[in-house]
């Protein structure tokens, strides 16, 4: 559960940038270039594992939802250009797109600086497409009907990576119960087979990587231009990842996988088929250690990009 006191910092921190800042917006980690758009729209669109032909979708249409925007234009810029393809593509389509944020200033900031542009985009390329603004906590229990089960896409743009930064500062648990709720979350408002799209600078994210959530978890390393430490710079290395919702999963299981636990010699990796005791080339597990095997073997589960 969110202290009062981290709300409030939230609230104070928005509405500093809104009195101190000439800019009315700001772009974290990764700018919404276009490369970093079609990367996003073609795994949105993504028919089904064995299609190779990524467009959007006609007759369902996309839901995405946005968590943790700040006072980032990601999801707006995002939502028009989808709007833009589908129209040049003469594709009928309905995009609803909902970008969330905890603060309820930065909220308000966003609505007044957008109406127009909202209006305007809607009335020229999505006519019934609808982009808007809403608060959301996403670590607190949430039973909303519209958020359950709804959103093909979820994007993250930091807001995963504030909760990593304040578990790296705790003690305890490997995982914490702010990462739990939080993912769970996600997993409880994605679709059957939805993705949850991460931009992070971290080349690592064991909480993504351990959760059981998720069926799959791909990793992209990406050259582009960022925002850090308010700064914008070019040729930064972003990585996104793709978390496929595991639809076997159910929330009140146990959330994460033990990454401590070594596995057998005939375990074999679910994408390449090579078995633990070939992977490791007959060197003893008791070498490096428990901990170094079992994250190790858990790490090439997840970014193995070799076919059987």
């Amino acid at each position: 559960m969110q202290k009062e006191k981290t709300l409030k910092f939230w609230d104070d921190f928005y509405l500093k940038e809104k009195e101190s800042e000439s800019r009315t917006s700001k772009e974290w980690i990764v700018q919404p270039t276009r490369d970093i758009l079609e990367s996003i729209s073609s795994h949105l669109s993504e028919k089904n594992k064995d299609d190779d032909h990524h467009e959007i979708l006609e007759h369902q249409g996309l839901n995405i939802l946005e968590i943790g925007c700040g006072n980032s234009l990601f999801s707006l810029i995002l939502w028009e250009y989808l709007l833009q393809t589908a129209k040049t593509k003469n594709v009928k389509t309905r995009i609803s797109v909902t970008s969330t944020d905890v603060s309820s200033i930065c909220i308000s900031h966003n609505q007044e600086r957008d109406e127009d542009r909202i209006k305007s985009i809607a009335l020229s390329k999505g006519r019934g497409s609808i982009f808007r603004y809403s608060i959301l906590n996403v670590i607190e229990p949430n039973d909303n009907d519209d958020l359950l089960g709804k959103h093909d896409g979820i994007l993250d743009k930091g807001c995963l990576d504030t909760f990593l930064f304040r578990s790296e500062k705790s003690k305890g648990d490997m995982h914490p119960p702010l990462l739990k709720s939080l993912l769970d979350n996600v997993h409880s408002w994605l679709k059957d087979d939805g993705k949850y799209i991460i931009f992070s600078p971290r080349s690592k994210i064991k909480a993504v990587r351990d959760y059981r959530g998720f069926s799959s978890v791909k990793r992209f390393k990406m050259q582009c231009m960022g925002d850090l430490d308010g700064k914008a710079k070019d040729n930064e290395t972003v990585y996104m990842y793709v978390c496929v919702k595991c639809d076997s999963y159910e929330v009140g299981d146990e959330p994460f996988r033990d990454a401590l636990k070594v596995p057998s010699d005939d375990d074999k990796c679910a994408i390449c088929a090579m078995t633990f005791a070939l992977f490791r080339n007959g060197e003893d597990v008791s070498g490096k250690g428990v901990k170094y095997w079992s994250r190790t073997w858990s790490g090439h589960g997840t970014h193995c990009k070799a076919k059987i």
